[in-house]
């Protein structure tokens, strides 16, 4: 039976706002709702300990990079290696069917081939495609660890953006059905490539919501449609945002701009 592992670089708590928090705990749902049994997930952050299929690493690196570097040192102490390693933010959530799928096919890596952003504002999602792939892939392990480009670091701990697709330019990427993506990148006032300031982002009231908006254009036409794999997150999200914003949304209107009118 093949085995996943997750690395996940955790927000440092002193910047963990409480709609970042919701969305941690809506993460680890995510996990521990897979349809698949042979996973497990590495976090790496501020404390040491074990729940259930997830562990916690304690390290006193700040920089995603540091701490990558910590889980590839996690990486080489293990005896029986996993057969494929996945990258995925604290805030973003994976299919609970996509270890199931991804088990049942012969890939170098498994991807989206739409990137998949779900809006935590108004509800509504965006799939793109781009000339890159997304951050949360699944590598063959041999791939994930190999040494790569002028910085000889692992594949794994590098730029998605900048290196994976050049990586795997020649080798075998299966990639997934648009309806059903591997993950669901959540964008919030929150999210680091906002550029909003993660201490600003602590009260609605402090967020600057145009940039918000402005941000989001970005992100291609979006959309009121349901992706079935993720059903079961669509209310616990609008709760997560609803109780932080104290606003309710309304899913259901036809323009994007209106939300923010």
């Amino acid at each position: 039976m093949k085995k996943f592992l997750f690395i996940t670089t955790l927000t440092p708590k002193s910047l963990l706002s409480p709609l970042r928090a919701s969305l941690f705990d809506l993460y680890k749902d995510s996990l521990n709702s897979q349809s698949y049994s042979n996973w497990e997930a590495l976090l790496i952050g501020e404390e040491e300990k074990k729940q259930g299929r997830i562990i916690f690493k304690k390290t006193d690196a700040v920089s995603k990079g540091d701490k990558l570097k910590v889980a590839y040192e996690y990486l080489l102490s293990l005896e029986v290696k996993p057969d494929y390693i996945i990258r995925l933010d604290d805030d973003d959530l994976i299919s609970q069917y996509a270890l199931e799928y991804a088990a049942k096919h012969e890939f170098d890596c498994c991807s989206d081939l739409y990137h998949t952003f779900y809006d935590i504002a108004s509800g509504l999602i965006s799939q793109q495609h781009r000339d890159w792939l997304p951050n949360t892939i699944i590598h063959k392990y041999e791939h994930a660890v190999a040494a790569y480009g002028d910085s000889g670091q692992p594949l794994f701990s590098q730029d998605h953006s900048q290196a994976w697709h050049r990586y795997y330019a020649d080798k075998k990427i299966h990639f997934v059905p648009k309806k059903h993506p591997v993950y669901l990148r959540i964008l919030s006032p929150t999210t680091i490539t906002s550029k909003i300031d993660p201490l600003q982002s602590g009260k609605f009231e402090s967020i600057d919501m145009n940039a918000y908006s402005a941000y989001l254009v970005g992100f291609g036409k979006w959309r009121n449609f349901n992706l079935r794999d993720f059903e079961g997150c669509y209310d616990q999200l609008v709760q997560a945002w609803e109780e932080f914003s104290g606003k309710t949304i309304t899913p259901r209107k036809r323009s994007f701009l209106d939300l923010f009118r």
